[in-house]
């Protein structure tokens, strides 16, 4: 998913920002490490404690869709110490030899992590967050609360006010659903009346650019009243600069939604290799995880880190979604390449296509 997380971007459509600097572990030990993920998915406290006990910074360079982050991360001379995946990229990469296999060598805390979390980020990443695939709303616009993906992806309103996102896999997921079909189709036919779909939703399509990202840099923020966004994004939008209050409320539509699991990886060609399994320790540090988790208002799989977390947090449905959600959502899998460049060619055209009106 997706599910957070800006600036200008570089490396693609990504931009490195340096968010602490300190004395080193020592001579010898690197300034920073580099982390390639979504823009406000790493606590600002975590990253203080971090290097409060280390002196190490924490760079990170921003993607706003997993199909920019592979796009770096295939590049041979990327500087990438730790990159978010999920479990049908980081195989793929793991695979080609482009990022490490995770053990309990390597991460002793892994015993935090249930196994059926573990199983869903595969052998070559660690859990980080979990949540799921939705509609961000503004509560104060739009009188009645959206339940169903028609709301997003059938607008009533003519004025555009709707923001979606261009990564193939997501965008194609809540038509997927509403018309009934798995979001691992690899049918044309159900791949087209998605599309379809989209391209009738175009019109009230502000940008296919990741809502946070949009709105942060200012960009229709007095406009947009609906995002496909994911579980916690409202909080990042609600903190936007010129938003009062918590107008940006998130729901999970009625017909279901996708379940996703953030994941981290190590690429195999970082030289800083050591204190990236060091970092990825600390985060599975229960008060750690629990902390980053409340923090950012999205689900932790760190199961020792659960008990810690507030009451008003652990109840929360738009966090930890109740049975009767899960029971609706569908997870990615690996399909042949033929069906993901399908998928990038109609979200090409269907971009394009909005452009160029």
């Amino acid at each position: 998913m997706t599910p957070i997380r800006f600036s200008p971007r570089a490396l693609g459509h990504a931009c490195a920002a340096v968010l602490l600097t300190g004395a080193p572990l020592s001579m010898a030990a690197p300034q920073h490490l580099t982390l390639l993920t979504w823009e406000d998915y790493l606590s600002p406290e975590v990253i203080e404690r971090w290097h409060a006990r280390t002196g190490v910074a924490i760079e990170q360079i921003y993607f706003d869709t997993g199909d920019k982050r592979d796009e770096i991360l295939a590049r041979p001379d990327h500087d990438i110490d730790l990159v978010l995946t999920e479990r049908v990229s980081s195989e793929r990469f793991g695979a080609r030899g482009v990022l490490d296999p995770i053990s309990e060598k390597n991460l002793p805390n892994l015993d935090h992590i249930g196994a059926s979390w573990r199983e869903r980020c595969g052998p070559y990443s660690v859990p980080y967050l979990w949540g799921t695939l939705g509609i961000a709303y503004r509560a104060d616009r739009i009188a009645v609360a959206p339940d169903s993906w028609a709301d997003l992806l059938r607008p009533t309103l003519a004025t555009p006010r709707v923001i979606m996102i261009a990564d193939h896999e997501d965008i194609l997921a809540a038509p997927l659903i509403y018309l009934g079909h798995s979001i691992n189709t690899t049918d044309n036919d159900a791949l087209k009346a998605a599309f379809e779909m989209l391209r009738a939703q175009a019109p009230a399509v502000l940008s296919y650019e990741y809502a946070i990202t949009s709105l942060k840099a200012q960009r229709y923020l007095e406009h947009a009243d609906m995002a496909l966004a994911f579980s916690g994004d409202q909080h990042a939008l609600n903190e936007v600069e010129g938003v009062e209050g918590t107008p940006w409320q998130y729901v999970v539509p009625k017909e279901g939604t996708l379940l996703w699991t953030d994941c981290f990886s190590v690429p195999s060609r970082t030289p800083n290799k050591e204190l990236a399994y060091r970092f990825l320790a600390f985060l599975g540090e229960p008060d750690i995880a629990a902390l980053n988790a409340e923090a950012l208002g999205v689900a932790t799989p760190n199961d020792a880190a659960l008990p810690l977390l507030p009451a008003s947090v652990r109840e929360d449905r738009s966090i930890y979604p109740p049975a009767s959600v899960l029971q609706r959502s569908q997870v990615y899998e690996a399909r042949p390449l033929e069906s993901t460049q399908t998928r990038r060619r109609i979200i090409s055209a269907l971009i394009n296509a909005h452009d160029t009106r």
